[in-house]
């Protein structure tokens, strides 16, 4: 008897739950995904005519649309929220607000793993940026390593090996830049690569 009541309660929590569930999702999630997807359209366009200020949208001045920075503080929990926390994180970059990107970047979550890798590379440049070399590096590589591309992960070995050039880690360049010399015959800056590992094969 004891062990039924108890299987009773269960199957009553469970129902209950799916019920909320339901009940937030029809009357809460999905009208504020349509208005935060609204709202997301409008900044897309500002940010398509080269208007970071007006796309981000961060002092909220009250006119007719939010920015990203508003979709993420009105509407959090939305698809539109957590894309808009990577476009704004782009626009702080592009202001020079580089830890507040970081911040924005951070909070993002991106399930597609060719965002996730722009993701972390773009906290690897803000990094750079505020004269963070370690968090910088330790971002570049997360990004070339997330998915093995062609495209992204031969850019973050690169960067990954100008910035330890910089601080004058030419092993740590050149196990960098020998990778890339290696696996991506193709990628844009091949000449660059040859160049630097000329200079640091003289070097060491």
């Amino acid at each position: 008897m004891k062990k039924n009541t108890i299987f009773f309660y269960i199957i009553l929590f469970i129902i209950m739950i799916g019920g909320m569930y339901f009940f937030l999702k029809k009357f809460f999630l999905f009208p504020s995904e349509e208005k935060a997807m609204k709202e997301f359209n409008y900044a897309q366009q500002y940010l398509s005519k080269g208007d970071i200020d007006k796309a981000l949208n961060k002092k909220n001045i009250k006119i007719n649309y939010l920015g990203f920075s508003g979709i993420v503080s009105k509407y959090p929990f939305t698809k539109a929220g957590n894309i808009s926390k990577f476009y704004a994180g782009i626009c702080y970059y592009k202001l020079g607000d580089y830890k507040e990107s970081i911040k924005m970047m951070k909070s993002f979550s991106a399930k597609d793993e060719i965002i996730s890798s722009i993701k972390y590379g773009i906290i690897g440049d803000a990094f750079t940026q505020i004269k963070n070399q370690k968090e910088a590096l330790k971002n570049y590589i997360i990004a070339a390593n997330i998915r093995e591309n062609e495209i992204t992960t031969p850019l973050y070995y690169y960067k990954a090996a100008l910035l330890d050039f910089s601080m004058k880690k030419y092993k740590d360049s050149k196990f960098f830049l020998k990778k890339i010399e290696k696996k991506y015959p193709f990628f844009l800056y091949r000449k660059n690569v040859e160049k630097y590992l000329m200079f640091i094969e003289n070097k060491l």
